[in-house]
């Protein structure tokens, strides 16, 4: 733990305004640790506030089947348990059990999430060198803001030891430099769940990098980090019927895919 904590303590920055970070650190820091952490960014009352709001209407038998073929579907208010490992083309192999709420920022804002979503996607695109508001609104180069909410579920929620490679790589097609990965953390070990949660692996091992942050940090990663999340509370019994255990917000940049006919995907 005091590993970790010595090496947030270099890689975390504070600043609640967004065009005052220092967006030239940030990068340095990502190029040579692969992760960073922002704190101050977002105030913890307003994002535990959202988080009632999702919890007070959540209802898992809105719960719905995804086929991948269907990009279209993720570009509106989704929600899906995705539990499983292989992609129909078996392009990739990373076995995880979670719920996503997908909420992207130009569909209706139906969890209260917007404003949140529209600042950490700035903060991307700022890290990024970006224009301030590229892919928030719309598509840009090909490139749409995936927004929306994980929930690791208490009972053995978790997300296997992986790297960003199929995402990275779609990302520099589209020209850009560099990968990265921005998350808004919206639960807090001890507090939402006791075991488990996010991981990296640090100095040949896996550590909670999670642990020694608050509701409302900003973590930052690179495609070169393995990274997942460890079983959460797997000795309690499964909870599927409310938002439990582990949450945290995204806004990854996902390519705009043309939907695939049944005949053309086999």
């Amino acid at each position: 733990m005091n590993g970790i904590r010595d090496l947030l303590s270099r890689v975390t920055f504070e600043g609640n305004e967004l065009d005052r970070l220092p967006y030239p650190e940030i990068r340095n820091t990502l190029e040579e640790h692969s992760i960073a952490r922002i704190t101050g960014l977002f105030d913890p009352d307003e994002v535990l506030s959202a988080r009632r709001t999702i919890e007070n209407q959540f209802d898992s038998r809105n719960d719905r089947k995804h086929d991948p073929r269907d990009p279209e579907a993720i570009r509106g208010n989704l929600q899906k348990l995705q539990v499983g490992a292989v992609t129909p083309d078996y392009s990739s192999s990373v076995p995880r059990f979670l719920r996503m709420l997908f909420n992207p920022i130009f569909a209706e804002d139906i969890y209260g999430m917007r404003k949140l979503f529209i600042r950490l996607a700035r903060f991307r695109n700022l890290v990024y060198e970006l224009p301030v508001d590229f892919a928030v609104h719309g598509t840009d180069q090909e490139l749409w803001t995936a927004a929306r909410i994980h929930q690791y579920p208490r009972g053995g929620g978790f997300m296997a030891a992986h790297r960003d490679d199929v995402t990275a790589a779609v990302v520099k097609e589209a020209g850009l430099k560099l990968y990265l990965q921005a998350y808004l953390i919206m639960s807090k070990k001890g507090e939402d769940f006791k075991a488990g949660g996010a991981f990296i692996e640090y100095q040949g091992q896996g550590v909670d990098y999670e642990e020694a942050c608050d509701v409302g940090d900003v973590l930052v990663y690179n495609e070169r980090v393995i990274h997942g999340v460890a079983d959460i509370d797997p000795l309690e019994p499964l909870d599927l019927a409310t938002l439990s255990g582990r949450i945290a917000a995204f806004v990854t940049l996902f390519r705009h895919l043309k939907p695939l006919s049944t005949e053309s995907a086999r």
